[in-house]
């Protein structure tokens, strides 16, 4: 990379409760973990969050300045997952000035990539961020289509029932 090979990114909002909440609902029952925090990207906290967000396989990020004004919406599922993802981008000597920081919506790392899409364009459709922040494209996606993705996520593991009795369940079996 070269210095100023590309533009700063556009300011979007100001990251609020209601943001986080569009970005979480977004991702439906894919969702886990718990409400999104703010994670430091400054040059002293940033090695410890992408080694924490290292362990973020799958979701949805939003990357702040130091006001708090959105930077970047994103998504991640790849091998590195977000940690990686930010990487890419920190890579970027504009980017690397302006990102203060990050709140991330962990999904499950199971979940369909398109479902992740998905909800990432679904979340820049309920901030209203087309057209707001540059020449940024997020997918474009209906709502019924966005349903259909995010809710078709097939569970990760079915197993029988245990028959009566056969000693592998919470008790000890009895003794002979």
């Amino acid at each position: 990379m070269t210095l100023g090979c590309c533009e700063e990114p556009v300011a979007g909002l100001a990251v609020d409760d209601r943001a986080l909440r569009h970005t979480w609902t977004a991702l439906g029952p894919l969702a886990v973990g718990g409400w999104p925090v703010r994670y430091g990207l400054g040059p002293q906290h940033r090695e410890e969050t992408l080694a924490v967000l290292d362990e973020v396989l799958a979701g949805l990020y939003l990357a702040v300045d130091a006001d708090g004004w959105l930077r970047w919406l994103g998504k991640a599922h790849r091998d590195g997952g977000i940690g990686a993802r930010l990487r890419d981008h920190l890579g970027h000597p504009e980017r690397a000035r302006v990102f203060a920081g990050v709140f991330v919506v962990a999904a499950d790392p199971f979940s369909p990539p398109k479902a992740i899409e998905a909800a990432e364009g679904r979340t820049a459709d309920l901030l209203g961020l087309r057209g707001r922040m540059g020449p940024r494209h997020w997918p474009v996606i209906t709502e019924q289509q966005w349903l259909a993705l995010v809710t078709s996520h097939p569970a990760l593991r079915v197993g029988r029932p245990r028959p009566a009795g056969d000693g592998a369940g919470d008790r000890p079996p009895a003794p002979a």
